[in-house]
């Protein structure tokens, strides 16, 4: 890392259980919990299976309504897609369908459920491109000091307001489908989203649950958008791990899981991506 001083801090998202104890062993060796030790509202690392049960369209009411604990939340940020590893091992269509994606939550109905966590601002987020880095990704299952030291690699001066969201060509003995985090580069602290390739990964496949035929992009492609959305959409309402999260630590896309109700429509088109928990509606709200 030749860019300067980088730290990383905890992470938060799609995981297995197995998976929640490698971090918190990786925590304990950076001398980190989840949550400061000060804080008296401490709460456990999130996860989810990469098959969740739960009909589509039910409404989970696991932990109660969304609780603000005061933290960061982003009502005005910056997206950023890096694709590391070889361009060829990722799904054709990866890079323009997520341009798509990240450019089309920009005033949208599905970006406007987070405005009731925004205390009174309106929300909103803008599309920074795709940057490639075609170096080899660890070979192992990616840490969150290996995801924030390929942004600072890039971008040594990295926007605070930014959700830098880093695609690798493998997913290498993954039991997850993406994790969002943050981290520290030459003094700047950050929102960092992983996520492995889902065309290896089809468990988590929203089409597990129901195919809505929302559009004609590949499977991989189609997953990678449900699991992106999921990210930026916690990284918004809870930045730092202190903001929005329910009495067990649920964040905004953790508890709608796989929850399908209807094709989400974008600026750029139609996508099959999971609702999100609205406290307004006490419920899973898709747009």
């Amino acid at each position: 890392m030749s860019n300067g001083r980088m730290t990383t801090i905890a992470v938060r998202g799609r995981r297995s259980q197995s998976a929640v104890l490698l971090l918190a062993l990786l925590l304990v060796a950076f001398g980190r919990s989840d949550r400061s030790p000060a804080r008296s509202d401490a709460r456990p690392v999130a996860f989810r299976s990469m098959n969740a049960e739960g009909a589509p369209g039910a409404q989970k009411k696991i932990g109660g309504p969304l609780i603000d604990h005061g933290g960061l939340v982003l009502d005005s940020s910056t997206t950023y897609a890096i694709y590391w590893g070889t361009p060829a091992d990722f799904p054709g269509d990866l890079e323009s369908g997520m341009a798509d994606l990240l450019s089309g939550l920009s005033e949208s109905s599905y970006l406007d459920i987070a405005t009731q966590y925004m205390r009174g601002a309106a929300v909103s987020t803008t599309y920074g491109g795709s940057f490639r880095d075609t170096s080899r990704p660890p070979r192992k299952a990616t840490r969150v000091t290996d995801i924030a030291a390929e942004v600072c690699k890039l971008f040594p001066s990295p926007d605070p307001a930014g959700v830098y969201i880093v695609f690798t060509s493998n997913a290498p003995h993954v039991n997850y489908c993406a994790w969002h985090a943050f981290a520290t580069c030459n003094g700047v602290t950050f929102q960092v989203a992983y996520v492995p390739n889902q065309a290896l990964l089809p468990a988590c496949s929203p089409f597990t649950k129901v195919d809505l035929g929302c559009n004609s992009y590949s499977d991989g492609t189609v997953t990678s958008a449900d699991s992106v959305a999921h990210e930026f959409m916690e990284a918004i309402t809870d930045a730092r791990l202190d903001a929005w999260y329910d009495k067990n630590g649920g964040e905004v896309a953790d508890k709608c899981n796989y929850n399908y109700q209807a094709c989400v429509e974008l600026s750029t088109g139609s996508w099959q991506i999971q609702s999100e928990w609205s406290n307004a509606i006490g419920g899973c709200q898709q747009q």
